[in-house]
């Protein structure tokens, strides 16, 4: 099912995704696929996450090192076409359906807990000031992997990653004025 919606939606595009498709792609019926995920919402967003992966927590015992490592998973997987195309296609239905968006947002906040929790572990280190919100510093963070995936689909140079990180992490630290 899951790698129907993906074929479906990289090949045909979002607005050939439904249920019946997929029941047709996939040789599976629409009880079955109904039963696993209770809308076509919830199966295109199980679709993508599954091309995702999942995103494990991280902790070497240095923040730095462990944003660094994220974000460069992030940006590999941003990077992949097929996915790319699919996050297209995701992003532009959720600027025009604000339930499909609330949807897409709890998925997302699922993804994004292992890079909140080494912010919470830079706050408790001392790195980022316990004042800034852990989600403007994700942000902060995840705006240049999301601008080069999605605009300009250039990828990073050696080393880049980690002087956004090391940017960012001057910009929240504790007493940084701006």
């Amino acid at each position: 099912m899951l790698r129907a919606t993906q074929d479906l939606v990289r090949d045909r595009g979002l607005e050939a995704f439904t249920v019946e498709a997929v029941a047709a792609a996939s040789g599976v019926a629409k009880t079955t696929i109904y039963r696993h995920f209770p809308s076509s919402d919830e199966l295109l967003l199980a679709a993508l996450s599954e091309i995702v992966g999942d995103v494990p927590d991280i902790d070497t015992g240095d923040v730095r090192s462990d944003l660094v490592e994220l974000m460069r998973m992030f940006a590999e997987v941003g990077t992949r076409p097929d996915l790319r195309q699919i996050m297209t296609a995701v992003m532009l239905r959720a600027a025009t359906d604000d339930e499909f968006n609330r949807l897409r947002l709890r998925h997302i906040a699922e993804r994004k807990a292992p890079l909140r929790l080494v912010i919470q572990r830079g706050i408790a280190a001392g790195l980022i000031d316990p004042t800034i919100d852990i989600e403007t510093v994700s942000a902060l963070l995840e705006g240049p992997m999301i601008a080069r995936v999605m605009h300009d689909r250039s990828g990073f140079r050696p080393g880049e990653i980690d002087e956004i990180v090391e940017l960012v992490l001057r910009a929240v630290a504790p007493g940084h004025q701006a």
